[in-house]
């Protein structure tokens, strides 16, 4: 075999990196010789890289370590405000953008525009505004939860009918007007990776995911991974058939499925969106809602095969409806059936979840051969433009 080409070892290099700033975002601030334990690193090649992290900025000396005798080792840590990231979710009513920094922690929340068709410029406006905050850290990545069909491949959006987009390509344009690289992800699909990293879903491997809000949809997690489909529509169950429509759903745009649960809904739903179960025919609508849904999870559960089965519905603060699928259940394997647990916010830190990873790469490849940043990774704004979530998607950073 011939010696290294550049390529490779540069490939060497950041795979050096990510080891070891994965190690101290795992497991927290260390000494060389501990982060050399951690990773099978030399010790040498430890202290090389944390000198060009700390000369980046994004890692500082933490103090000392305990020892067993002789001088103490200094320990180095992540700066988890180095960079911070901007993980937005547009399925609910209004915007809502958290700052999420190197760590993955939430460290502020913002409320933003209603979200209706034709928002485009007051998004940008509202974004450019949060990315351009003087008091706050540099913001490296956008990472934004869509309720809709999502193109992995090149950040387009299919379909998203409730913001009125087809075949939009919303990260050319989010990339054009803020200078971020930007990650999108279903909205529902992000969800179920919020759930998976630090939801009821941590540990699990297969994995469905139901959200309910205005429509259903579905995550699907098999063998760990987020499973897209072909056309990156895996787990748009709203289009599913059904034998019946539901009474009072003359009229009511949408997908057969969803469209029929959410004239369902209608019945028993507040103007608020809390459920009224005061009366018989609320009862009745609540009751064929829950087989309908019970149907849906049964069907997927013979598909899949999962071990968990988490359905989020804000509307339901009591888990009623969980209650109904449980006490119902006849499908063919045991299958742990539970509430969601993050509540609002949760997609915004599924996406975030996926974005992260992208970040800590970017830092990890902004280091030139001479040791010093790209111009673009000092603005935080390094990596490709519209890079996508790696094969091992929802990886915890």
């Amino acid at each position: 075999m011939g010696p290294s080409t550049p390529l490779q070892t540069d490939d060497v290099r950041v795979a050096n990196r990510r080891a070891i700033l994965q190690a101290m975002t795992d497991e927290g601030p260390a000494s060389r010789a501990t982060l050399a334990q951690r990773t099978g690193l030399s010790v040498p090649t430890v202290a090389t890289i944390l000198q060009e992290f700390v000369e980046e900025g994004f890692v500082r000396t933490a103090g000392q370590e305990d020892g067993t005798g002789g001088r103490p080792a200094q320990r180095f840590a992540l700066d988890a405000d180095a960079r911070h990231l901007l993980a937005v979710d547009l399925s609910g009513h209004r915007a809502l953008a958290l700052r999420v920094d190197l760590l993955g922690r939430v460290v502020d929340r913002h409320v933003g525009i209603p979200l209706r068709p034709g928002l485009e410029a007051d998004l940008v406006g509202w974004l450019g505004e949060l990315v351009a905050d003087p008091k706050a850290p540099t913001v490296a990545r956008l990472a934004v939860a869509v309720p809709g069909i999502v193109d992995p491949t090149d950040g387009h959006i299919d379909l998203a009918p409730a913001l009125g987009w087809h075949e939009f390509a919303l990260t050319d344009l989010l990339e054009g007007a803020l200078a971020r690289p930007t990650l999108l992800e279903n909205d529902v699909n992000a969800l179920a990776l919020a759930e998976l990293g630090y939801g009821v879903g941590a540990g699990a491997e297969h994995v469905v995911y139901v959200a309910i809000g205005s429509g259903i949809g579905a995550g699907l997690i098999v063998q760990g991974r987020l499973l897209r489909g072909a056309h990156a529509a895996a787990g748009e169950i709203g289009s599913s058939l059904t034998p019946e429509p539901a009474r009072g759903a003359a009229g009511v745009e949408g997908a057969p499925l969803e469209r029929d649960l959410m004239a369902l809904a209608a019945r028993f739903l507040t103007a608020e969106g809390h459920l009224d179960l005061s009366g018989p025919e609320q009862r009745e609508a609540f009751e064929r809602f829950a087989e309908s849904v019970r149907c849906v999870l049964h069907n997927l559960a013979c598909a899949l095969d999962p071990d968990l089965l988490v359905i989020a519905w804000p509307a339901d603060e009591e888990g009623l409806l969980v209650d109904h699928v449980v006490a119902r259940w006849t499908g063919p394997m045991p299958v742990r059936i539970v509430a969601g647990a993050l509540g609002p916010g949760a997609a915004a830190r599924g996406v975030a979840r996926s974005a992260l990873a992208l970040v800590h790469e970017d830092l990890c490849r902004s280091i030139g051969r001479d040791g010093t940043a790209t111009p673009a990774a000092r603005q935080g704004r390094g990596g490709a433009r519209g890079a996508r979530p790696s094969a091992q998607d929802g990886t915890h950073a």
